[in-house]
């Protein structure tokens, strides 16, 4: 018996023995019942994903379900992000999710959702010359007015305001990396975006 073995508790033990004999039979099977087999192993991959320890313990998110979680919720920013599949990917209800949600982040899933949206908005704005409207709907929101409502709400300025004042702030780093090289600045047409520095 390997320590981890021994170091757990008894119902967990129980559980894992359950597991290890699933696995067993399906070797047993395997040569001439491959159906019966895959049963065995479902079987026994579903014990495993229902008695995670770390799943839900003290009502958080386990650290794979927050990675997995926010991962899905970056990648469809674009669009309508709902509860229900991102419970899904984590192996939860929708319900209990919001709860662990919120108890493992301190915000409601839906407010985090916002607040993506809205990082994701301030990287475009300070990375890109798009239109404010065009950014609106690259963060999945319905118009240029709903980022701003949202945007002005979070940061407390307007998304112009702030794109303005950033660039502005970019320029001056600008000025004053290349005063501290000994270098002329390079002048600008108008309209041209400042590029960030690396």
């Amino acid at each position: 018996m390997s320590d981890t073995f021994c170091g757990l508790q008894p119902n967990e033990r129980a559980g894992q023995a359950i597991v290890a004999n699933l696995l067993g039979e399906a070797l047993k099977l395997l040569d001439g019942d491959v159906p019966g087999a895959r049963r065995k192993i479902e079987d026994a991959c579903r014990l495993v994903v229902n008695d995670r320890p770390d799943c839900g313990k003290n009502g958080l998110l386990a650290d794979w379900q927050l990675q997995r979680a926010q991962k899905y919720i970056r990648d469809h920013l674009d669009s309508r992000v709902r509860i229900g599949p991102v419970a899904k990917i984590v192996n939860l209800s929708p319900s209990y999710f919001s709860r662990a949600f919120k108890a493992t982040k301190g915000i409601p899933f839906s407010d985090f959702v916002l607040m993506s949206r809205v990082e994701l908005a301030k990287h475009l704005l300070s990375t890109t010359d798009r239109p404010i409207a065009q950014i609106a709907l690259d963060c999945g929101l319905a118009d240029q007015s709903h980022l701003t409502r949202i945007f002005n709400r979070a940061v407390g300025t307007p998304p112009r305001a702030w794109r303005c004042r950033r660039m502005a702030d970019l320029r001056s780093e600008e000025v004053r990396r290349y005063a501290a090289a000994g270098v002329a600045l390079p002048q600008r047409g108008r309209g041209e975006q400042t590029p960030a520095w690396d």
